[in-house]
């Protein structure tokens, strides 16, 4: 998305610094072990486990692990959890042998520094669409549907479409951050009475840093039913560690209350959020929105998180594909360019006049080369004065580096009188300290962002300065950005490089 950037930081320091992962709470629709590293004894349980397994979570404490599996079941553990080569989260089917009960139970196991974590909830039977075929057959569907897709926004619709049809979420949306972690709405399914939100941008702040580091370590974030009453662990503090038990990795982990605010004011009931991860960045999410309380079945979570994965691959794939071919076409234009700055006595002119000449190497407005007391311009430009009282600007800050910028008047204070040819520049320094640079300019771009909800608002302190609210509404707030350019592409970015290279090249081969 080529998108003109956001100036303002809409992210929070203090929502950020808030430690989710040491909350000491878990969501009732599952219940957690915590167990010792050495000897597997049971040393914290969560404070449902009776409803569950029949046995009171007091009873549980202290006890081997081995006395409520049965053998074959207690030795895969073992064989898996105990591995060199063991896996941070390692999914089971276990059969808990309670004190009346053999209760069939789902468990996604957590080797740790200092002990292990199991995460256990029901185990839910398959049949049809539910079964490993039934998924298989969508997925392989889906992946298809993907990999005809023409451009990122076609495969997010895609992913939103078919992830609604395979979930049975009421709205799903794709959700892409931009560079300053607010996130814009790319793709869209929902049931029609449920709030539009296709095109909106959500600040920063809604999904906070620490929040954002999480994605990383957890595959998904479901919460069934925003109304639940969290389970405390027993006992509180973890005896190996003496401190809570860090639940990072673990999905049933309890939600800070502002959030289940922020569920309300947006109307839903559930929510689960996957995260879309390309070269080891959280690229975006896909957030799945339910209008009652719903649980997915751990087989449909797991077909879900498989989908994030393959869209994730995709995207990425499509980028790449982007990449190639702008580069390709940097280059081409790049290397036709340079025949006329070589055949052309002057370089400035050989910059400017032909076809294809540098504004259309760097999609520029406007050019202008400032060369041994001379000046060439050409396309709409600053006047003379005004080139001159920016090449000192650049000469004060910006030393003998390719400078690029998409909101000039923001850095550079002088240049809003004449915003209107010169919102976004590239510089090319040939001798700095002479003051000798191409210019490349770019026209303002303005552009109407459409917020969910006023992003100056996002948070809602308490008096105490400690506590906060989420915003009570996500009507849309527009906002016109202003000063700004197209923004510049990396790929722009390099070919600069090498053609102001070409360019001093040429200055010395002239010389001498």
């Amino acid at each position: 998305m080529n998108q003109v950037p956001i100036d303002k930081n809409y992210d929070s320091d203090f929502c950020g610094s808030i430690p989710l992962h040491l909350v000491n709470l878990i969501q009732p629709h599952g219940m957690l072990l915590v167990l010792d590293k050495a000897d597997h004894r049971i040393i914290q349980a969560s404070d449902n486990t009776a409803r569950f397994t029949g046995v009171a979570a007091e009873k549980l404490l202290d006890q081997p692990l081995a006395q409520y599996l049965p053998a074959e079941q207690y030795q895969d553990l073992v064989s898996k959890v105990g591995s060199k080569h063991s896996y941070e989260r390692l999914p089971f089917s276990f059969t808990f042998l309670g004190e009346q009960d053999q209760t069939p139970l789902t468990a996604l196991v957590h080797t740790g520094a200092d002990y292990i974590l199991m995460e256990l909830e029901q185990n839910e039977p398959t049949s049809g669409d539910t079964s490993f075929k039934g998924f298989y057959q969508h997925i392989k569907y889906i992946t298809s549907l993907l990999k005809q897709a023409g451009t990122s926004l076609e495969m997010a619709q895609i992913a939103a479409d078919e992830m609604k049809k395979l979930s049975g979420f009421d709205r799903v949306l794709v959700y892409q951050f931009d560079p300053k972690w607010n996130g814009v709405v790319i793709a869209q399914a929902k049931e029609k009475d449920m709030d539009d939100y296709m095109d909106l941008r959500f600040p920063a702040s809604d999904v906070p840093r620490q929040a954002r580091e999480l994605y990383f370590r957890n595959p998904y974030r479901l919460i069934p039913d925003k109304s639940y009453k969290p389970v405390r662990l027993i006992p509180i503090i973890n005896p190996v560690t003496n401190r809570f038990t860090d639940l990072s990795d673990c999905n049933l982990r309890s939600v800070a209350t502002v959030h289940i605010e922020y569920l309300t004011n947006l109307g839903i009931t559930a929510s689960m959020s996957l995260p879309l991860i390309i070269n080891n960045k959280l690229w975006g999410l896909i957030s799945c929105h339910h209008k009652t309380a719903k649980h997915p079945t751990y087989e449909v979570r797991s077909a879900l998180e498989l989908l994030s994965d393959i869209v994730a691959a995709q995207l990425a794939g499509k980028e790449r594909e982007r990449t190639i071919m702008t580069k390709a076409e940097l280059q081409r234009v790049h290397a036709l360019l340079l025949e006329d700055l070589y055949t052309n006595t002057n370089f400035a002119d050989g910059l400017m006049l032909g076809e294809p000449n540098i504004a259309h190497l760097l999609n520029l407005t406007g050019t202008a080369v400032i060369y041994d007391g001379g000046l060439w311009t050409n396309g709409q430009v600053p006047n003379l004065h005004e080139i001159k009282e920016l090449v000192s600007w650049l000469r004060r800050n910006k030393t003998d580096k390719l400078f690029a910028s998409s909101s000039l008047p923001k850095e550079y204070v002088q240049s809003k009188e004449y915003k209107d040819v010169a919102s976004g520049l590239i510089a090319l320094p040939i001798n700095a300290e002479q003051g000798e640079y191409i210019l490349g300019f770019r026209t303002e771009v303005l552009q109407t962002i459409k917020w969910g909800g006023d992003p100056n608002n996002a948070i809602q302190m308490e008096p105490d300065g400690k506590s906060y609210h989420p915003r009570n509404s996500f009507a849309t707030y527009q906002e016109t950005v202003k000063y700004t350019s197209l923004p510049w592409l990396q790929e722009e970015l390099e070919v600069a490089e090498t053609l102001r290279s070409a360019v001093l090249g040429k200055i010395i081969r002239d010389k001498f």
